[in-house]
């Protein structure tokens, strides 16, 4: 039996840019407004759509665009994790200092707006203070949620209403074609040389989440490693229980 290699645990930190973000038919929509949401009117955008399917690539995505052009605190990326940590105090106090920092850019973007519902009641009297902030200083609210805040019930009248004032999009799921697409660019960006045969065997059977596609490729290029072997249909297979 081969000895197995032992990996280090370098891991893949992707930067989300517009340049690497797949599009296609499901999100071109998206996109668009996403990158022109500088010159509209509206203060807000909201993406919806199911889990992987590119929102918070947007999201990030439109953060480092504004870093990069506009310089630091000109854009913020508010996540679950973020605000906890930033917030772990839970004073109103802390709250407004730390919104009053973020609302001295020209863009936030607020990942996963259903995490608001877990947290304390002043979050949301903080984002409807960041709403008012960005509008009197031209600047815009980018959301991500699973649903449009129509549906969240459990939104303040006066938040969701104010959310709803701008457009909101839904990402669709991406096609076969997208999916080969982003499944070829994770492989490059690891430099996993994936064959054709392998490539529409994952894509026919993972689900169809870039999340999982990510794990599933993670796993094949570390198995592969470990075992000396080349990365086929059988060892995928094998080692995904596909």
């Amino acid at each position: 039996m081969a000895a197995r290699q032992h990996i280090l645990e370098f891991g893949v930190e992707p930067v989300y840019t517009f340049a690497n973000f797949i599009e296609g038919d499901s999100n071109r929509l998206a996109l668009r407004a996403v990158t022109t949401l500088e010159g509209g009117a509206a203060t807000t955008l909201t993406l919806t759509g199911g889990e992987g399917c590119g929102k918070t690539h947007l999201l990030r995505a439109a953060v480092h665009h504004r870093l990069e052009r506009c310089g630091p605190g000109s854009a913020w990326l508010l996540d679950p994790a973020v605000l906890e940590r930033a917030l772990a105090g839970g004073g109103e106090g802390e709250l407004s200092r730390f919104v009053a920092s973020c609302a001295g850019g020209t863009l936030v973007a607020l990942d996963d707006l259903e995490a608001l519902q877990q947290g304390a009641p002043a979050w949301q009297e903080g984002v409807l203070y960041l709403f008012n902030r960005l509008r009197e200083n031209g600047g815009h609210l980018l959301i991500a949620s699973r649903v449009s805040p129509h549906h969240l019930e459990w939104l303040r009248p006066d938040l969701r209403s104010r959310l709803l004032w701008g457009p909101v999009l839904v990402i669709a799921p991406p096609d076969d074609a997208e999916l080969e697409a982003i499944l070829t660019k994770l492989a490059a960006d690891r430099q996993v040389r994936l064959g054709p045969e392998l490539l529409k065997f994952l894509c026919m059977r993972l689900p169809r989440r870039i999340p999982a596609h990510a794990a599933a490729l993670d796993r094949l290029d570390r198995a592969g490693l470990e075992r000396q072997r080349p990365l086929t249909v059988p060892l995928a297979k094998e080692v995904l229980g596909l």
